[in-house]
């Protein structure tokens, strides 16, 4: 094996995935019928379709997993059979740690045939010393691997003797725009060379790990999710109520004609007890849809996005004048109960409570201000 030079060529960073064209029409289980189960839709993807899709994985999911330095991007002409490139060490450590993923549009599934070429330019590289032996090395593709190469894969000798003994037929025009010959010390590398490190990523596998990042429900749609009951208020308020509490004493405060700073100067009304209780109530219903947008729909925005939609829809009630802060409060509950919600991804989850809750969301941003419009 020669001496490892440096890799060729400036490193490039992974560029932002392009908007998913008809992205709408991908988000299912919104009354537009049955979902299309996240493998068939995979199964379907086009070459561009996938190339997008492996860059949202690579992007937000091999890039946030613990450990990774870096990810780049180095699929294209003079890639030496590099796709994208997982960092486990910044440039300063020799050895470098890294791992390989191959990521490759096909019309079938994968077989041995074509997958021992790409083989085959590790094996030549790593020999002349181009890049070093990679931890692990990844064939990923949309429709996954046949039998024959998976048995491969899964008995590293095996897939070491197909190399060898059809090296001249599957790899040896397949690697330089020359010929690359099996010679003495090519072979020997390749007799020590640990197979082990190549491995298929099942296309299950990737759904999951793709369903980790933000890009998963516009892709393969809403999910059927069971929403959980929603979170009870603490005893005592909490530092994240502060300003929509805030709001509520002046309201009944103004009612009142006293000063209110808490509840207990408000103790002897039943009404505005009840009021008080009830909203911090709907108030943690909304919170609710935060957590239901951030754990299982694996994107926070939705819910960002949700409640812009309500401080728009509800503006003309928040700030109308010459009302109480009480009159403005009930109004804009009331009017949001009506609000139309479109299509948006949490409108099949929101409630009564949640809409409600969603007026007290929008004074704890200071979106709205009952008292002060």
């Amino acid at each position: 094996m020669g001496k490892t030079k440096e890799i060729v060529g400036p490193p490039e960073k992974l560029s932002a995935p392009t908007p998913w064209p008809s992205a709408n029409a991908r988000l299912l289980g919104l009354g537009v019928g049955l979902p299309v189960d996240p493998l068939d839709r995979l199964a379907q993807f086009s070459s561009p379709e996938f190339e997008r899709f492996t860059l949202e994985w690579a992007s937000e999911y091999l890039a946030k997993v613990s450990g990774v330095y870096e990810v780049q991007q180095r699929g294209g002409s003079g890639d030496k059979g590099r796709d994208v490139i997982v960092w486990f060490d910044p440039t300063s450590t020799t050895p470098r740690r890294w791992s390989l993923y191959q990521c490759k549009h096909y019309a079938t599934r994968l077989g041995a045939g074509i997958a021992v070429a790409e083989v085959g330019k590790v094996l030549y590289y790593t020999h002349i010393g181009d890049y070093t032996v990679p931890q692990e090395y990844w064939f990923v593709t949309h429709l996954g691997v046949t039998s024959d190469l998976q048995d491969m894969l899964d008995d590293p000798e095996k897939l070491r003797t197909y190399v060898l003994s059809g090296w001249n037929e599957r790899c040896a025009e397949k690697i330089i725009k020359g010929t690359v010959p099996l010679s003495a010390e090519l072979k020997v590398h390749i007799t020590s060379f640990d197979f082990s490190i190549f491995r298929a990523k099942q296309p299950h596998e990737l759904i999951q790990e793709h369903a980790k990042t933000r890009y998963h429900l516009t892709v393969f749609g809403a999910p059927l999710v069971e929403r959980p009951p929603p979170p009870a208020p603490p005893s005592s308020v909490a530092a994240g109520e502060t300003e929509y509490v805030r709001q509520l004493y002046d309201v009944i405060g103004e009612a009142l004609g006293r000063r209110v700073l808490g509840t207990p100067d408000f103790a002897d009304s039943i009404k505005f007890a009840r009021l008080f209780d009830r909203s911090r109530i709907t108030f943690y219903c909304a919170e609710g849809l935060k957590e239901l947008a951030r754990d299982q729909m694996a994107d926070a925005s939705y819910f960002d996005t949700l409640l812009k939609e309500f401080a728009d829809g509800l503006f003309h009630s928040y700030t109308a004048a010459e009302l109480t802060g009480l009159q403005r409060l009930s109004g804009t509950v009331q009017a949001a109960q009506a609000l139309q919600l479109g299509s948006h991804a949490l409108a099949p989850h929101v409630l009564a409570n949640d809409r409600e809750g969603m007026c007290h969301q929008m004074a704890n941003e200071k979106l709205a201000n009952w008292c002060a419009p």
